[in-house]
C-alpha cells in the first residue's frame, strides 16, 4: 500500500513525501515494514516481526507483568535517540500548523 505523509512526525522529517507499507496477511508469523520515500530515496524504514500469539485478557495481563517498563523504556529510548540526532547538527523542522480535519471542530 502507498500512501502520502500527512502528518507531522519527527522534527527531524518535513511533512513530505510518502509512506510504502507491506502489510500482508498475517498467518503463524508477523512481517509488517512502513519505508518513508522523499525524493526518490528511502530515509526512513521501519518494521515489525513477530510470532502470532492469541490476544486473550489472560495472555494481555501476562505480558504486562512481564514487561512492565515497556512503554516508558521505548519511549525514553525514542527521546534520547532524537536528543542524540539533535547534538549531531541534524537539522530540525518546525511543527507545520494543524489542519482541521474534514468533519472535525
Amino acid at each position: 500500500a502507498v500512501t502520502g505523509k500527512e502528518f507531522y512526525v519527527s522534527p527531524f522529517f518535513p511533512v513530505d513525501g510518502g509512506y510504502r507499507m507491506r502489510l500482508p496477511e498475517p498467518g503463524s508469523r508477523l512481517d509488517l515494514s512502513v519505508h518513508l520515500e522523499r525524493e526518490g530515496a528511502r530515509p526512513f524504514t521501519a518494521t515489525v516481526r513477530g510470532a502470532r500469539r492469541p490476544a486473550t485478557s489472560r495472555e494481555l495481563v501476562r505480558l504486562a507483568l512481564r514487561h512492565p517498563l515497556s512503554t516508558v523504556l521505548v519511549s525514553a529510548a525514542i527521546r534520547l535517540h532524537g536528543i542524540r540526532l539533535y547534538l549531531r547538527g541534524l537539522p530540525v523542522q518546525p511543527r507545520p500548523p494543524h489542519r482541521t480535519q474534514e468533519g472535525m471542530q
